[in-house]
C-alpha cells in the first residue's frame, strides 16, 4: 500500500503536550502584564530609571517577555492546529478506504 500512516494515539498525545505549553505560555503572557520589580524600591531618579526598563522588557517592545511568550502561544497553537487537521485528513481518509474496499468485498 502507497502513501503513509500515522498513529493516531500518538499525534493525540503529542498535541495534548503542544497544548499543555501552550498553556503555559499564555500563563506567561497573562502574568507578564503585572511584572514589576520588587527590589528597585529607592526613590531616586537613577532607580526610578531602572525600575521603568525593567517594566518595559517584561512588557514593553517587540522584544519583551510578554510578546515573545505571545509569539510563542500563536506558533503551538498553529501547530496544533495543524496536527488536529492532519489527523481529522488522515481519519477521513481512513474512513474512505475502509468504504472502498467494503464495495470491493461486496462486488467479489
Amino acid at each position: 500500500m502507497t502513501g503513509f500512516r500515522i498513529d493516531p494515539e500518538a499525534l493525540e498525545a503529542a498535541i495534548r503536550k503542544l497544548e499543555d505549553a501552550r498553556d503555559r505560555a499564555a500563563e506567561a503572557v497573562s502574568k507578564s502584564g503585572g511584572v514589576e520589580p520588587g527590589e528597585l524600591t529607592a526613590k531616586d531618579s537613577i532607580t526610578g530609571q531602572a525600575r521603568q526598563k525593567f517594566i518595559d522588557r517584561a512588557n514593553g517592545g517587540s522584544e519583551s517577555l510578554r510578546v515573545s511568550a505571545a509569539a510563542i502561544r500563536d506558533k503551538l497553537t498553529g501547530k496544533i492546529d495543524s496536527y488536529r487537521a492532519t489527523l481529522e485528513e488522515y481519519r477521513q481518509a481512513d474512513d474512505n478506504a475502509s468504504v472502498d474496499a467494503g464495495r470491493v468485498d461486496r462486488r467479489a
